[in-house]
């Protein structure tokens, strides 16, 4: 009996092979007065870079490295973000002191032990920066300090709130054509952005998340 739905051949998968990831475009020409959202990392677009609290800050190091960022989301187990951990986390002296009073390992110490907690995290509002430009983020970030932020989009009626983007001052600053790459200093970034935004109108914190 025939049919006009033929199967198709399975073939052996090969070794060594890998699987795509969703990618998001940047503009090339992206300048201070674009569409703030143009140079947003959309989580609606690619996946969350996320690491579990209960990770190692050894391994969190690694992920970090192999993904060329420095944030990740910490997520709980239910998946919800329960906070974030940054490189400048890991890189402060805050696991070696915590590390001392428990007789641990630095490296082997949890996500959780060093973490900024969900409310400690300030976030923008899909809304505010849907209506910005790249400008107004840049400065925002540096008047903050901060070298990331998270744009929140609200749910219904104070329900299913998610983070949606986030943004990363190195990443804007390259989007624009500054000389900037990840591991420069906030004093290296705030020379470069002087040069484009002027003199802030407040100090820059003293922040490196």
């Amino acid at each position: 009996m025939t049919t006009g739905y033929p199967a198709l051949s399975f073939k052996s998968m090969p070794i060594g092979v890998t699987y795509t990831r969703p990618h998001q475009h940047y503009p090339d020409d992206l300048k201070l007065d674009s569409p703030a959202v143009e140079g947003m990392t959309d989580l609606r677009m690619v996946t969350a870079l996320t690491v579990e609290r209960t990770n190692t800050l050894a391994a969190t190091r690694e992920r970090m490295r192999k993904l060329g960022v420095k944030m990740l989301l910490v997520t709980d187990e239910t998946g919800a973000v329960a906070g974030i951990v940054t490189l400048s986390d890991l890189n402060s002296d805050r696991p070696s002191k915590i590390a001392a009073k428990c007789s641990e390992q630095p490296e082997a110490l949890l996500v959780q032990d060093i973490m900024t907690l969900r409310g400690r995290i300030e976030v923008l509002l899909l809304h505010d920066v849907v209506e910005a430009n790249v400008g107004q983020l840049l400065s925002s970030l540096r008047e903050a300090g901060r070298r990331h932020a998270l744009v929140l989009q609200p749910g219904q009626n104070g329900s299913d709130d998610m983070i949606c983007g986030i943004f990363s001052l190195t990443k804007l600053c390259s989007l624009i054509g500054l000389a900037i790459n990840t591991g420069d200093s906030m004093q290296t970034i705030e020379a470069a952005l002087l040069e484009v935004l002027g003199p802030t109108s407040a100090a820059p914190a003293a922040r490196e998340a």
